[in-house]
């Protein structure tokens, strides 16, 4: 359905529909680059450093979404959800998960460097030092945005037209 002829009902439930698509794909995607760190994505055709290339640009993407968030969604939001403001628990497990991303890239960065090095328990170690903060936060996201909370809270219609969903 095109934008312009969505109904008040279909405009309130957008946010968290479309929130919760891109979560579950930053899920599967982590959680695919868990399961293929044996080196499991040979069987995918894909080299070391290939798989290493992969998993970088899992990261630049929800490292891309987080920055969206916080320019695009959260001021909008932030004027009647309190979740969405800035000193709200949303930002502070940005950072975060942002700190876990930080040790991702910095592994990747030295596998890369050193393929020798690569340790799939590492890497998976790492993973999961940020597994379930980032769930959690992903998550809470999507509930906070379910159509009877944005409702709730007041948020006008002409505000959720604002939002890219």
């Amino acid at each position: 359905m095109s934008r312009d002829n969505r109904t008040d009902a279909e405009w309130y439930a957008a946010p968290s529909a479309g929130m919760a698509s891109v979560h579950r794909g930053f899920k599967a995607a982590f959680a695919e680059n868990h399961r293929l760190a044996d080196g499991t994505f040979h069987k995918y055709g894909m080299s070391l450093q290939g798989f290493l290339h992969h998993a970088r640009a899992v990261a630049q993407s929800l490292d891309g979404h987080h920055r969206g968030e916080e320019r695009s969604i959260f001021p909008v939001l932030a004027r009647h959800h309190p979740a969405f403001r800035e000193s709200s628990a949303h930002v502070a497990s940005h950072r975060v998960i942002h700190d876990g991303l930080a040790r991702y890239n910095a592994y990747l960065d030295k596998a890369t460097r050193d393929p020798k090095s690569y340790s799939a328990a590492e890497f998976r170690a790492v993973i999961d030092s940020f597994k379930e903060p980032m769930e959690r936060h992903l998550d809470q996201e999507v509930r906070d945005l379910e159509p009877t909370t944005l409702r709730m809270l007041g948020v006008p219609v002409a505000d959720l037209k604002r939002l890219p969903f």
